[in-house]
């Protein structure tokens, strides 16, 4: 189920960015971060990966989703961990499971991008208590070259140039698309991250 993204310090797991709501509507808007979105197109349209996006959603969505998915992370060594390499969270009740995998794993460092604010906000309403110090919930700018709102606690960028950075610019355009040695999108001390639109 967890994917292996060779260009990060960890693992991931993703859903389909056909399924994802405000992205669904940004993908129609040009000059949006979802326009010509990479996870649209390419591999993302091959027939053993569309299957499995849809074997991950049932997952997702599985009565039992939080042990399973504790037990996985469990089984792996490595201590970072992003959620949503591709789709995002797609109700309030996946959002709470995804706490409480957080909450269960203390060992792991959790990195959440999202679009769906209302979820989240519906979420953490619910959820009741303060967030787990592990996990960072990144929300992100609808528009390339435009700043995320401020009043998200955490949030990110897509940019086309070095000029339009705000906050901390990610190093893997220079780094062969790696994160190497920065940790920055599972930074709590970090607010916003820009990225650079491929």
């Amino acid at each position: 189920m967890l994917s292996n993204v060779s260009k990060m310090p960890g693992k991931s797991i993703s859903l389909s960015a056909f399924d994802c709501q405000t992205g669904e509507k940004l993908s129609k808007i040009k000059g949006s971060v979802c326009h010509d979105c990479y996870a649209r197109k390419g591999m993302y349209r091959m027939p053993n990966v569309i299957n499995k996006m849809k074997e991950r959603k049932e997952f997702f969505n599985s009565i039992d989703f939080v042990p399973r998915m504790v037990a996985l992370l469990n089984k792996t060594r490595l201590e970072y961990f992003r959620w949503f390499d591709s789709g995002d969270v797609q109700s309030v009740r996946m959002a709470l499971n995804i706490l409480d995998v957080v909450e269960a794993t203390p060992n792991k460092r959790h990195w959440i991008p999202t679009k769906e604010r209302a979820i989240w906000l519906e979420a953490i309403k619910q959820y009741g208590r303060k967030l787990p110090e592990n996990v960072v919930i990144r929300y992100s700018a609808t528009m390339v070259n435009h700043a995320p709102p401020k009043s998200w606690q955490h949030s990110s960028a897509v940019v086309s140039k070095s000029a339009y950075v705000i906050g901390h610019e990610c190093p893997a355009p220079t780094q062969q698309g790696k994160c190497g040695e920065c940790r920055a999108c599972w930074d709590k001390n970090v607010k916003t991250v820009s990225y650079h639109k491929h």
